[in-house]
This record gives C-alpha cells, sequence and structure tokens, in this order.
C-alpha cells in the first residue's frame, strides 16, 4: 500500500468538495493487456490447458478468473511440464530468448503474449548492443520485463538501476581518485515502460553527468510507453478536483504504484488499493466532504474498478457521470 503521509492538498486553488467520485480519462486495462488476455483466452479451455510462465498480468482477479478456464501459472517450463501442461505461455511483461528453447526442448507447444511495446525494447536493446553500448536499464531489476529486456540483450555490458548508487560505477569519467570506478565511454538508457517520465529524467541527468566528460556518449531512449504515459497524465489533471485518489491494482501492478507516487507527489493523499475492502474509511473521513478521484493501473479489469465505484456510491457519494470510460475497440499505440 502506498501512503500518502508526505501529501498535503491545496485547497487555495481545488473547488469545495461535493462528495463525488470523479474518474481519470484514462485508466484500466491497456491495448497490450487486453491484447494478451484476448490471446490467452482464445487459447486455453478446461480441456485444454496453458501455463503461463509468471502471472499472466499482475492482477489477482483477473488470475483467478483465467484459473477457472484452464490458464494457471508456472513458475518455469519443467515445474508446467511436471503437473501435465504441454502448453505454456510467455506473460505480457514479456521473457527472455531461453523460454522458447525449453519449451521446444520439452516438446511443448509457445503461446507468446508480450506486448508489442516491450517487443520493441528488447529489439532496441539488441541493436544498442551492436553499436557497442552498455545498456542502462532503468526500472525494478526484479520485473519479468527488465529480465526479459536484459536477457534479450546478452551482454554483460548490462544493468538494471533504478538509483545512482545501483550502477557498477562510483565516479564520473575522468576520475583518478584510488577505488573510483568509471563508466565506459558508450552508455546508452532504457526504460521499464510502465515508469515516470519525471523520475527517469532525473535519473537520466545524472547518470548523464558520469558519462559525458572526456569524450564520453551518452544515448537516452524513452521507452515508457504511451499508455502510461496517458494515464499518468490523466492522474495530474485529476488532481484538480480530488482531494483523495486511489489507484486500483494488484499489489504486483508496478504501474499503479506509479499512479499512486503521482498522486502524492501532486499534493494529494493518494492510496494504491487492490479491491474495496483495502480502502480505510479513515483515508475519506480525513477530507471532508471531498471528491474521490478514482484511477486504475493497466491491468485492472473494468469490472474491479467498478466494484470501488459502487463500494463508494452506497456510502453517499455521487456516482461519476457518464460511467467509467468508453472503450475504443479500434485503439492501438504509437510504436
Amino acid at each position: 500500500m502506498v501512503t500518502a503521509s508526505a501529501a498535503s492538498t491545496d485547497t487555495t486553488t481545488k473547488p469545495a468538495g461535493e462528495r463525488k467520485i470523479v474518474v481519470a480519462k484514462e485508466l484500466g486495462y491497456c491495448w497490450g493487456v487486453r491484447r494478451a488476455l484476448d490471446i490467452i483466452e482464445d487459447a486455453a479451455s478446461p480441456e485444454s490447458r496453458v501455463a503461463p510462465i509468471g502471472d499472466i498480468i499482475h492482477n489477482p482477479q483477473v488470475v483467478e478468473r483465467l484459473r477457472n478456464r484452464g490458464v494457471e501459472g508456472a513458475q518455469s517450463v519443467d515445474e508446467a511440464k511436471d503437473r501435465g501442461f504441454v502448453r505454456v505461455a510467455i506473460t505480457a511483461h514479456g521473457m527472455g530468448p531461453h523460454l522458447a528453447e525449453q519449451a521446444n526442448a520439452n516438446h511443448m507447444e509457445l503461446i507468446d503474449t508480450t506486448c508489442p511495446l516491450v517487443i520493441k525494447v528488447q529489439r532496441l536493446a539488441q541493436k544498442l548492443v551492436r553499436q557497442g553500448y552498455f545498456i542502462v536499464m532503468y526500472g525494478d531489476s526484479y520485473h519479468p520485463e527488465v529480465k526479459g529486456v536484459l536477457a534479450w540483450a546478452n551482454t554483460t555490458k548490462s544493468c538494471a538501476a533504478k538509483h545512482i548508487e545501483d550502477l557498477p560505477w562510483n565516479a564520473p569519467r575522468g576520475s583518478h581518485w584510488e577505488g573510483a570506478i568509471v563508466p565506459p565511454r558508450k552508455v546508452a538508457l532504457v526504460s521499464q515502460t510502465t515508469k515516470n517520465i519525471a523520475e527517469l529524467m532525473e535519473f537520466s541527468n545524472e547518470l548523464q553527468r558520469m558519462v559525458m566528460p572526456e569524450g564520453g556518449e551518452f544515448r537516452l531512449c524513452n521507452t515508457i510507453c504511451e499508455p502510461t504515459t496517458e494515464r499518468q497524465n490523466a492522474l495530474k489533471e485529476l488532481t484538480s478536483s480530488a482531494h483523495v485518489i486511489l489507484a486500483i491494482g494488484g499489489k504486483k501492478s508496478s504501474n499503479t504504484a506509479r499512479l499512486a507516487d503521482v498522486g502524492n507527489q501532486m499534493g494529494v493523499p493518494s492510496y494504491h488499493i487492490e479491491r474495496p475492502e483495502d480502502i480505510h474509511m479513515e483515508w475519506l473521513t480525513a477530507v471532508g466532504d471531498g471528491n474521490v478521484g478514482i484511477t486504475a493501473g493497466a491491468s485492472t479489469p473494468d469490472d474491479v474498478i467498478q466494484q470501488v465505484v459502487d463500494y463508494l456510491v452506497a456510502r453517499g457519494y455521487s456516482a461519476p457521470e457518464g460511467g467509467i470510460r468508453p472503450v475504443d475497440p479500434e485503439y492501438v499505440p504509437s510504436f
């Protein structure tokens, strides 16, 4: 759960609350997640089971729903085989090339639901390696997307980092003091697709200062995906009318956590919840008759968002005008 102890609402510019539910213009399932679910649901049935290696998406309600359709996660190809599966799937977050090799070696069918926006980063990392860059991936080192991208890069000249202290260097190029470890001449920075652009830029500026001296070459590739950016921008707009914000998504969802972070940074108490039962009434009473803002991560289905809305309506809040949001079935993000 993301706390909001440091956030303070700017009451001098925000309109008075009316106990309304206000919903971000962009929230919930993104194009890549919808695509992944369509692929896996078309492929699976109780009689023809599929084992995604890991969660197909980071949302427990969806994972449980898929289990009833014959989709049940495994931690490895070997585990899936031992449990009697003959088909495995790559999740929307992607995975390294080893998974296809393991599936082939075990004579198992492989279903690939990797988001094309993640595949774009995988291919970019390979290209940058061929061009002689050391690859730094801004993101969570434990996240399957980050692990997958670095696996496709297939080089020892790469690392994942969220802070400058995570890097294998401790000094700018040109430093000669004892114990100084400096970057190589060419460094490229890519990002986990669900990260915050402001945080990426802050990290990028620090890294650039380390790399650029003495003929260093630094390249920033903004690989944060369009749906993530749209949701973060919609949230920033939401802060102008909300007095408290609920960001709905699985506890493993990186992009939901980022939404709560952005809300807090914008001065509105914001909380990462998974379901209505996670809501603490003191969060709401703390803002009196204030409006409750609703946003949701890219792995959060509409019915889970609606459950939170219904919970609030039952406690006296006005339902959002026009419902949650319209869905354009023909939308494809630019990439």
